[in-house]
């Protein structure tokens, strides 16, 4: 089966590494109409009306509301992200396959998910479990199984 869109969540670990290796070799063997898209998720923090207090900005670090710092750190996150993203898809421009990187704001499964079934795509390449670890007891991530449950094209899980 040849993919055209192969989606590869990407959140800087091992098992986010080792998934796009896998998704670079499936787009070699599928042809040059493929593109690999790296998707980065920026977690959504809720912020309970209760909770809004003055905290310190790290980057004035004058008193500003909570809010305002959660934004601070986000736009933080999303510029690490990008660069992170960049810094890869560099990693493989002479391989011949086009990536494509992509940096959206929300809930992950819901991203990837969503992103999925809007864009056809063909395949989603994602690890196993993230940047926030392996539980003992599970072989899977929260995410990869949200993904591999809810989407709507096949999934390959990367350990």
């Amino acid at each position: 089966m040849l993919f055209q869109k192969i989606l590869v969540p990407y959140d800087g670990s091992k098992f986010s590494d080792k998934a796009l290796e896998n998704a670079i070799g499936i787009a070699r063997l599928s042809g040059s109409n493929t593109e690999v898209i790296l998707l980065h998720i920026t977690p959504h923090i809720p912020i309970p009306l209760t909770f809004e207090r003055p905290v310190y900005s790290a980057k004035t670090g004058k008193s500003i509301p909570l809010t305002q710092y959660i934004q601070e750190l986000t736009e933080e996150m999303e510029e690490n992200a990008s660069k992170m993203l960049e810094d890869v898809r560099k990693k493989y421009t002479d391989k011949e396959i086009k990536i494509e990187n992509l940096l959206l704001h929300g809930y992950p499964p819901e991203k990837i998910i969503e992103f999925a079934k809007n864009e056809k795509v063909d395949l989603i390449v994602i690890g196993s479990v993230g940047l926030s670890g392996l539980s003992k007891v599970k072989a899977l991530g929260s995410v990869s199984r949200n993904v591999s449950e809810r989407a709507n094209c096949p999934v390959l899980i990367v350990h």
